[in-house]
């Protein structure tokens, strides 16, 4: 509707006031008047068409130095302008969209001639110094005519993103065969192929190996005795970190004036750090959300998959994701498992989705009931605490994270501790340390 508005007054404007202007001036026979208006609408005319050819899309491509950083570092890009027409482009102002409050080197924004075919490039690098995903783009175009009658701008949709991923503390330099604790489970790995203690011995049977007899029950019964073991039970835990916006309404920063949904970040990236260097299988869960429609993958993942790819493409465009679907990462114990639980807390957002207690109750199913499930969240609510009451009823060992929040953690405290559920106040990075390695459990 409002364009065909617009082209009804464009037709006035351009096609039935100049005959009406002609036709007048003709009749009151005022003729160089009207070779005047001939001229004045002639340009016009010429002018529009400049316009409207000159502000058909651009082709824009970046080069980005990475899309996966640490805080603090630079990304250098390479912005591609080209003409793909078979006009030329006198002048067009360019000028990228870029976060705010970054340092930036090189330039972003330049005026332009733009012959047909022909490629232009701009260099700049941006320090991220903060976590996040961060679009760089899109690309703000204007240009006009040359008698500087008509002046539009376009702005063109693709974007790039770039992810901060947090920093985190490495709690201790893990060792072979060296205790980890975490709730009331330990855990030991070893270097050797069996690591269980043997459970008794068995009569020898055809087909057991030779390394399985036990030597000792053999010469003292006479006949061959095997080794039975204990099966191995491998370590395991699912960090769930709550990012529900009303779970950090009442979170204090931190002594460097950090937001504690910050700090909650870094905590969990330390925490899976920690135990994926120990040899644990490491999850990740969370009500966060993932602003490129892609949770619980990498970008890298993304694009070697074409379902995932359109998502990642919709957000490039900056077409909205109405979707609210959690990051679920299931424990694993892959090589690059911490590197996709570190880079979907470097993209990870502040949600107002669902609340953690009602959408980790329906994750249990694809938790193993031996794993270890820590919670981290800034406020304590009823809902909360009957949720991970019920959650505990079902034998899962817990730990409560409460994020800079004092009076959140005596409720905590009062609630979980009688149900055999461990909770802490974490306010500095030592007093994770001490917990991790159990040395402190008060």
């Amino acid at each position: 509707m409002k364009n065909l508005k617009k082209y009804i007054s464009s037709f006035l404007f351009l096609g039935v006031l100049p005959v009406f202007l002609v036709a007048l001036f003709f009749f009151l026979k005022m003729g160089l008047l009207i070779l005047c208006l001939y001229a004045f609408f002639f340009l016009v005319i010429i002018s529009r068409v400049m316009v409207g050819l000159w502000l058909k899309p651009l082709d824009v491509k970046r080069e980005l130095s990475g899309d996966v950083v640490s805080i603090g570092q630079s990304v250098q890009v390479i912005l591609k302008i080209r003409n793909p027409h078979f006009w030329p482009v006198f002048w067009a102002y360019v000028e990228e969209t870029l976060p705010q409050n970054m340092p930036l080197e090189g330039v972003s924004k330049r005026l332009l001639f733009l012959p047909p075919k022909h490629v232009f490039h701009l260099y700049y690098s941006v320090k991220i110094n903060k976590r996040g995903c961060h679009a760089l783009g899109p690309l703000v175009v204007e240009t006009g005519d040359l008698f500087g009658l008509f002046r539009k701008t376009r702005v063109d949709k693709k974007r790039d993103f770039v992810t901060a991923v947090p920093e985190y503390s490495v709690i201790e330099e893990y060792q072979v065969g060296q205790n980890r604790w975490l709730g009331d489970y330990t855990a030991e790995r070893s270097i050797f192929d069996d690591p269980s203690r043997i459970r008794g011995v068995r009569e020898y049977r055809r087909g057991d190996a030779l390394k399985r007899i036990h030597w000792k029950s053999s010469a003292r019964a006479g006949r061959l005795y095997t080794k039975v073991f204990d099966p191995v039970m491998e370590a395991s835990a699912t960090v769930v970190l709550d990012f529900h916006k009303d779970s950090w309404k009442g979170a204090r920063p931190d002594q460097k004036g950090q937001m504690a949904s910050e700090v909650a970040v870094q905590t969990a990236c330390s925490i899976c750090r920690y135990l994926w260097d120990g040899g644990w299988k490491v999850g990740f869960f969370s009500n966060g959300r993932d602003p490129l429609g892609i949770p619980g993958i990498t970008i890298a993942q993304a694009r070697a998959s074409d379902s995932f790819s359109e998502a990642l493409h919709a957000a490039r465009m900056g077409w909205k994701d109405e979707s609210l679907a959690p990051i679920s990462i299931r424990a694993r114990r892959f090589q690059d498992q911490f590197q996709i639980i570190h880079e979907n807390l470097g993209r990870i957002e502040i949600s107002d989705g669902l609340p953690i207690e009602t959408l980790l109750f329906e994750e249990l199913p694809y938790i193993e009931r031996q794993q270890v499930i820590v919670v981290l969240t800034g406020v304590i609510t009823d809902s909360f605490i009957s949720g991970m009451l019920r959650v505990r009823a079902l034998g899962y060992r817990m730990m409560i994270f409460v994020i800079n929040n004092a009076i959140a953690q005596d409720v905590a405290f009062d609630a979980f501790v009688p149900h055999g559920i461990e909770v802490y106040n974490l306010e500095h990075e030592r007093r994770l340390k001490e917990v991790a390695t159990g040395r402190r459990f008060l």
